[in-house]
């Protein structure tokens, strides 16, 4: 089976950032499990995946605005410290879950923590980079009305281990 856009596909991934830096830190290939249109991966990769089937591999160049975006100075935030909790020991790096006004999940990510303020950051990660994307099919179906239901749930390995982030 081709992947169309009406697809529910397993692929293994490994993104290159240059320099030696690749995503997964430790650069190994990840599995991820995802409905094509569903807006979990970055249109220029869903692109590329149309027409391929189980065992395909393919490496791409995917330029900022073809990934996750120009980064954006405007998403870049100062709170107050007192918005995390008291227990909370905060420290750059750290990712942290919130819900936008529609309910939706959106993450940050902690920039700097200050005597009375903490610097968030709400740019995906990988906002701003152009990126080298290698990738394997692993499975193609067709997605159920359940896949495009829960198309929002993560199936990488740190969300799954409780983790969170953005792809």
């Amino acid at each position: 089976m081709n992947i169309d856009k009406n697809s529910f596909v397993t692929i293994d991934y490994l993104i290159n950032l240059g320099e030696a830096e690749t995503y997964p830190p430790d650069g190994k290939p990840e599995e991820i499990s995802f409905c094509m249109g569903g807006g979990a991966m970055p249109p220029g990769l869903e692109e590329a995946l149309l027409g391929m089937k189980v065992n395909d591999a393919k490496v791409i160049n995917l330029s900022a605005e073809q990934a996750y975006g120009e980064f954006d100075d405007e998403l870049l935030m100062e709170v107050p410290r007192s918005d995390f909790g008291p227990e909370v020991e905060l420290r750059p790096g750290l990712v942290f879950e919130t819900e936008n006004e529609d309910g939706q999940a959106v993450y940050f990510i902690v920039e700097e923590v200050r005597d009375e303020s903490v610097l968030v950051d709400f740019n995906h990660p990988l906002a701003g980079k152009d990126l080298e994307v290698s990738f394997t099919i692993r499975q193609v179906r067709e997605a159920t009305p359940e896949d495009l239901e829960e198309q929002q749930v993560c199936t990488c390995s740190e969300c799954q281990e409780g983790g969170s982030h953005q792809h």
